[in-house]
């Protein structure tokens, strides 16, 4: 019972902490996104949850929950929370679709070549050279990111759209109103002290830190009584509490349902989930070939492989449609539907294996 009241209180504790980090970085991304130290904080902000269960994970030993967090919660970014961002920005614009704007487009093809690093892992394992060159990709990202930066304006796509309804409407001076109100509404929002975004940062982050390694060895505490393949406990629970504040961002901008807060809100999802399948891959092999770890095929192959297929269907979405419809957000739901069954089926059957080898291991040992 001790175990299950850790891991309940310090996923709560992660979860809250999570919310915290987002608000943080909302706050702070309306006042900093133009500079580049605000993009590069605030760019880490997203994924700092996940980076430090990955890192505490392989620090602690438990590559199998690294492993799992780590797939789990790239998968529920580019399904689960980019899913969210198309639909409901998609439902809430009059034609139900949008456009993704050239840099954003553009992103989602580095998304798709960075996939090479983690489908050669799958066949390689550890590798260093990969390592390296998973490192360096993610600093040419990252410097691409500040050269081709998100316009801060809103897009003209939306004001022309708002033109013809009004013509089409005769409803200009009610139109008028819902925008001031709008401009009202941001600038309250805007009101917010610096001083609140970075306490929300600090709360979150102190949090994250301090309740990270207890999470994770109940979960693997909780793995071992329940003869439970750690992967599959961190596939389905880490994610909830590392990735809430991308999924309420990707919520929050895309019911707004202007062309730029849904580009935004995509482009920090796709930039997100290059950070780890070049990044946090990188971190990976090197953790593997500096303390000689044991690559664990298939379990490790199948857990990167569903990332870098999840990864691949998010980026040939973005890349290649002319414009999103709320079709695509659908298919993103149904890829993380098929892609946790799989999980599932798969470590459940690993741990039948697992178990009956052990039985067959116990009658030899009695018969000798």
């Amino acid at each position: 019972m001790e175990v299950i009241f850790v891991t309940i209180f310090s996923f709560l504790c992660l979860a809250g902490a999570s919310w915290c980090v987002g608000e943080g970085g909302e706050i702070l991304g309306k006042k900093y996104d133009a500079s580049i130290i605000g993009g590069l904080v605030i760019a880490w902000l997203n994924t700092a949850p996940e980076a430090i269960f990955f890192i505490t994970a392989l620090g602690s030993g438990n590559t199998r929950f690294a492993v799992g967090a780590v797939s789990g919660s790239s998968i529920v970014v580019c399904t689960v929370a980019l899913g969210c961002c198309i639909y409901i920005g998609t439902k809430n614009r009059s034609d139900n679709t949008v456009q993704l704007q050239p840099p954003v487009k553009k992103q989602c093809l580095i998304l798709l070549m960075s996939l090479v690093i983690p489908s050669i892992l799958t066949l390689v394992g550890y590798n260093l050279f990969f390592g390296i060159f998973g490192v360096i990709y993610y600093i040419g990202f990252i410097g691409y990111s500040l050269l081709h930066k998100l316009p801060e304006t809103v897009g003209k796509d939306d004001d022309d759209l708002e033109d013809g309804l009004h013509q089409k409407n005769d409803g200009a001076s009610v139109s008028i109103g819902i925008d001031k109100s709008d401009h009202k509404e941001e600038e309250e929002e805007e009101d917010e002290p610096v001083s609140k975004g970075v306490a929300y940062l600090v709360i979150g982050g102190s949090l994250i830190c301090y309740f990270s390694k207890p999470f994770i060895d109940s979960i693997v505490s909780l793995a071992s009584q329940w003869n439970i393949n750690p992967i599959l406990l961190a596939f389905f629970l880490a994610p909830v509490a590392s990735e809430m504040p991308e999924i309420l961002e990707s919520i929050s901008l895309s019911r707004k349902g202007n062309s730029q807060s849904i580009n935004i809100a995509f482009s920090n999802l796709i930039g997100g989930t290059i950070t780890k399948t070049t990044l946090l891959m990188g971190i990976f092999c090197f953790y593997g070939v500096l303390k000689e770890m044991e690559w664990e095929s298939p379990t490790y192959s199948l857990s990167i492989s569903l990332l870098t297929i999840c990864s691949a269907v998010a980026a040939l979405i973005g890349y290649y449609s002319n414009k999103l419809k709320p079709k695509h957000g659908l298919i993103l739901f149904a890829t993380f539907f098929i892609t946790g069954c799989i999980q599932y089926y798969f470590n459940i059957s690993v741990d039948d294996i697992q178990l009956n080898d052990s039985t067959i291991q116990q009658q030899q040992q009695l018969v000798q």
